[in-house]
């Protein structure tokens, strides 16, 4: 196993382990959201594997609309957090970044723009990664713009995120669980903004965007497990509550 696939099955591991933690929660209708969201996390992870690639590809007729599966989950997967988030770290001018007409712009003009550079590119025999396709200017612009929207909501986060870690009267967990969302969130805006740098961002190309997946996996599991170690409601519930309830 080579390092970028450690990487991968590392991430998936996690997601996949999340989300079958919080099926019970969801099956009961306590946040569903949160369920759903790991759920599209580990379909776009483990479509990011090259044999689980090609096989579903094989499926869908072999024209990479399976790497269109993965960009629309990660989409998906980011939205929802995004607004819990927001909601959960009371950022106002997050939430409105988001999910107010701004935010909706951006997200309808990037999914309009993904399905037209997709179309407009000529990639008619499954590739993962579109690895062999990355010389066309449309698989390039399509690329940009996988990258640009997670980058725009943890833009937004960020901020909240390591304020919320740095609260010295919140709970450990909540602590701890903010500021590995906060490190996840900086690492999806650095592999939106790697290529962009002179420097050789291979041997980052799978660290950084897994990483930055798993910590912020995992920080959404501590922020929901401070509310189920709690014995008393406080005044950090509406934090908690966001992912736990």
């Amino acid at each position: 196993m080579n390092a970028a696939l450690a990487f991968q099955v590392v991430a998936l591991s996690v997601a996949g382990i999340s989300a079958a933690v919080r099926l019970p929660l969801a099956i009961k209708g306590r946040n569903p959201l949160i369920f759903w969201a790991l759920v599209l996390l580990t379909t776009a992870i483990a479509l990011g594997i090259s044999s689980v690639y090609l096989a579903v590809d094989s499926v869908l007729g072999g024209m990479n609309l399976a790497n269109l599966v993965i960009r629309f989950a990660l989409y998906g997967f980011v939205l929802i957090i995004g607004i819990k988030s927001a909601a959960a770290f009371r950022a106002a001018g997050a939430a409105a970044l988001i999910r107010g007409p701004i935010g909706i712009c951006v997200l309808a003009s990037v999914a309009v723009l993904t399905v037209v550079f997709f179309c407009l590119a000529d990639m008619p025999v499954s590739s993962p990664g579109l690895r062999d396709y990355g010389e066309q200017l449309p698989v390039g612009l399509y690329g940009i713009l996988a990258r640009a929207y997670p980058a725009y909501i943890a833009a937004c986060l960020i901020a909240p995120a390591f304020a919320s870690a740095a609260h010295r009267r919140r709970p450990l967990l909540i602590r701890l669980g903010s500021g590995l969302l906060g490190i996840g969130l900086v690492g999806s805006v650095l592999y939106a903004i790697q290529d962009l740098t002179p420097l050789d961002v291979d041997p980052w190309d799978h660290f950084v965007p897994y990483s930055a997946l798993t910590a912020v996996t995992v920080g959404l599991v501590l922020l929901g497990a401070q509310r189920t170690t709690s014995k008393r409601k406080t005044k950090n519930a509406p934090l908690t509550h966001t992912f736990a309830r």
